[in-house]
C-alpha cells in the first residue's frame, strides 16, 4: 500500500472516544524543561524617507540585540533579524527597546516581555516621540510538542493450516531508533485491541521498531523509518509472519496531535482576570501597631502590599481592561457585627478597581470603614468568585484568585467544596500565607500528593491551588511572584484540554469586550463524562 500524509489533528477526538483508559504518565517532563522560546519581530511605521534605522533590544544584565540597518525608502519598514529569547510567564522580564536614526538614539521604550506577549494577538504597538510607530510581534518557537496517537489491534490468521491456540496472548514493545525502550504493552487475546498510546514525536525522530511477541516470546519486528509511512488511513493493515507459518494482522489507526501551549491560548485571545481576597481578621493586629501585618507605615509597604504588588503587576500584563475585583473577609463593616466574610474593599456596588496602584490605595483607605474581627473563612470568598465565573460563562477569560491570609482557616471542608467546584471552571487559586502562623491546612488545599474531595465525594477535576508562605521570600518580591505564578500556565492549559477547547476556536471570538467572548457551557460541575483518556508517554527527554 502506498504512503499517505499523516492525519494532523488539534484535538484527540477521532479514534479514542469509545475507550476509557486511565494510566499514569511515565517520567513526566519537569517544569523547567517547559519554558518557551519566542522570537520578536520589529517593524516601523511613519518614518522619514532616506534615513537609516536600526533597533536595539536589551534585557537587563544581558548583551544587546541589534537588527540590521535599513534605509527607509517607504514610510514602513520591517526588519529581517529577529530577537530570540526565553519567556517566563511568572517573571518580570525588563526589556529596553531603542530606535537609532542615522546612528543616533531617536527614542527609548522601557517594556517587559509580558507587555508584548500580553498585547492583543501578542503584537505590541507603541511609538517613539509620538511620531514613529513601532510594532513588536511575539511568536513562539518552542520545540515541537506534537505526539503520535495510535491504536493497534491484533487478528490472527491461518497459514498452511496452522492456527494460534485461543488461549495464547500477544504483546508488543516499541523501541527508538537508537535501541531505547519506549513502551511495553499489555498482553491481549488472539483477536483484540491494545490500549491507545500517545508518544511524543521527539522520541520517534530517529525511527522506531515495534516487536510483537507471542506467549513463546517469538517475535515479528516492524521497523519504521518514516513517520508518514505509519500514519496510514483508517483500518490499514500490516501483515506479518511469526514462526514461519503463523500469521498476524496488525490493524493501525494513527494521527499526529499537537498539544496547544500557554502562549497559543494567550495569542488566540485568552485574557487573565485577577481577583484578590484580603484577610481582615483581628489576628493581624490593628494597622497602627508597628507589629501588625497590616501596619500602614509611610515609607515602607507591609507584607500584604508587597504580595499584591509583586503578583498583581505580572498578571496585569495579560488583563485587557486593568480592572481587578478586590474583596475583604473577616471584618466588621463600620465597626458593626457580625463579621462580613466577603465584601468589596472599595465599598461600592462594583468591586473592580482600576490598576494595581489604585488597588493599593483602596486597601489603605479601607481601614477607615472596617474593624478587624474574624473568623478566617475562605469559602464565601471562593464561592463568590466561582459564582461570578459561572454567571459570566466565558471561555476566553481565565481567572486567578489571589488569597492573602495570616492563619488557620475555620471552614476547611466548605472551602474544599468550593475549590472542587472551581476545578471544573477556568480558575486558579493562589494562597499566600502572611506571617508566622501554622499553615499546614494550606498544604492540604494545595493537594499535590492527595487530591481534595468534596463532602459529596467529588474529586477535584484538576489541580488549581498553589500555596506559598510569604516569609520564605519576604525580602525578594521578584522570587515570590515567580514561585506563586509558575504553575498558572500549566493549570490554564489543563483547563482548556479538559474542556477540549482549542486556541483556534477561541480566536474567532477574540475581542476586548467581555460580551463578545465565547459562550461555551462551563457549568458542568460533577459531570463525569468520558474525556477520551489514554496512556501518555511524556518521557523525560534526557533518557533518549
Amino acid at each position: 500500500m502506498g504512503c499517505q500524509s499523516p492525519k494532523i489533528l488539534t484535538s484527540p477526538k477521532t479514534y479514542f472516544e469509545d475507550r476509557n483508559v486511565v494510566r499514569e504518565s511515565i517520567n513526566p517532563i519537569k517544569q523547567e524543561e517547559l519554558k518557551s522560546n519566542i522570537k520578536l519581530e520589529f517593524s516601523l511605521e511613519n518614518i522619514d524617507k532616506n534615513h537609516n534605522y536600526q533597533i536595539i533590544a536589551k534585557f537587563q544584565g544581558q548583551n544587546p540585540f541589534l537588527t540590521e540597518i535599513i534605509s527607509g525608502q517607504t514610510q514602513k519598514i520591517t526588519f529581517n533579524k529577529c530577537f530570540i529569547c526565553s519567556y517566563f510567564f511568572e517573571k518580570k522580564q525588563l526589556l529596553d527597546v531603542s530606535l537609532l536614526k542615522d546612528g543616533i538614539q531617536y527614542g527609548l521604550l522601557n517594556l517587559t516581555l509580558g507587555n508584548i506577549v500580553g498585547s492583543m494577538r501578542s503584537i505590541y504597538k507603541g511609538s517613539f516621540n509620538n511620531k514613529i510607530k513601532i510594532n513588536i510581534a511575539a511568536e513562539e518557537i518552542s520545540e515541537d510538542n506534537s505526539t503520535l496517537c495510535f491504536r493497534l489491534s491484533a487478528k490472527y490468521a491461518a497459514s498452511n493450516g496452522n492456527f494460534y491456540n485461543p488461549e495464547d496472548k500477544i504483546s508488543y514493545v516499541i523501541t527508538s531508533g537508537n535501541n531505547k525502550k519506549i513502551y511495553e504493552s499489555e498482553s491481549i487475546a488472539p483477536s483484540g485491541k491494545f490500549y491507545d498510546i500517545k508518544i511524543p514525536l521527539y522520541l520517534l525522530k530517529n525511527g522506531f521498531v515495534i516487536s510483537f511477541l507471542d506467549c513463546y516470546q517469538e517475535s515479528l519486528s516492524y521497523k519504521n523509518e518514516n513517520l508518514q509511512q505509519f500514519c496510514l488511513s483508517t483500518n490499514s493493515e500490516y501483515l506479518g509472519i511469526i514462526n514461519g507459518n503463523k500469521k498476524i494482522n496488525i490493524i493501525n489507526n494513527s494521527y499526529i496531535y499537537k498539544k496547544p501551549t500557554f502562549l497559543d491560548y494567550i495569542k488566540s485571545g485568552v485574557r487573565i482576570k485577577l481577583s484578590i481576597g484580603i484577610d481582615y481578621t483581628e489576628s493581624n493586629r490593628v494597622p497602627t501597631d508597628p507589629n501588625s501585618l497590616h501596619y500602614l507605615g509611610k515609607d515602607l509597604m507591609n507584607d500584604y502590599e508587597q504580595a499584591i504588588q509583586a503578583c498583581g503587576m505580572i498578571c496585569a500584563y495579560y488583563d485587557y481592561n486593568q480592572k481587578f475585583p478586590v474583596y475583604g473577609y473577616g471584618a466588621f463593616i463600620n465597626g458593626k457585627p457580625p463579621a462580613n466574610m466577603c465584601f468589596n474593599i472599595n465599598f461600592k456596588d462594583n468591586p473592580e478597581i482600576y490598576t494595581i496602584n489604585n488597588v493599593l490605595k483602596e486597601y489603605r483607605n479601607s481601614f477607615n470603614y472596617i474593624r478587624l474581627a474574624g473568623p478566617t473563612n475562605f469559602a464565601p470568598l471562593i464561592q463568590n468568585v466561582v459564582n461570578n465565573i459561572k454567571r459570566e460563562n466565558n471561555d476566553i477569560q481565565y481567572h486567578i484568585l489571589l488569597i492573602l491570609t495570616d492563619g488557620i482557616i475555620n471552614d476547611l471542608q466548605q472551602t474544599i467544596d468550593s475549590l472542587v467546584e472551581g476545578s471544573f471552571l477556568p480558575l486558579s487559586v493562589i494562597i499566600i500565607g502572611i506571617g508566622n502562623d501554622d499553615f499546614h491546612e494550606m498544604v492540604v488545599l494545595d493537594g499535590d500528593d492527595d487530591p481534595i474531595t468534596s463532602s459529596k465525594g467529588v474529586v477535584r477535576k484538576r489541580d488549581l491551588v498553589q500555596f506559598v508562605p510569604f516569609n520564605k521570600f519576604k525580602n525578594n518580591p521578584t522570587k515570590l511572584a515567580e514561585e506563586v505564578l509558575e504553575e498558572v500556565p500549566r493549570q490554564l492549559v489543563d483547563y482548556y484540554a479538559m474542556k477540549n477547547i482549542e486556541p483556534s476556536s477561541l480566536a474567532a471570538n477574540y475581542g476586548p469586550i467581555a460580551n463578545n467572548m465565547s459562550q461555551r457551557n462551563i457549568n458542568s460541575y460533577g459531570n463525569n463524562q468520558n474525556q477520551s483518556e489514554y496512556i501518555d508517554l511524556n518521557i523525560h527527554k534526557n533518557a533518549f
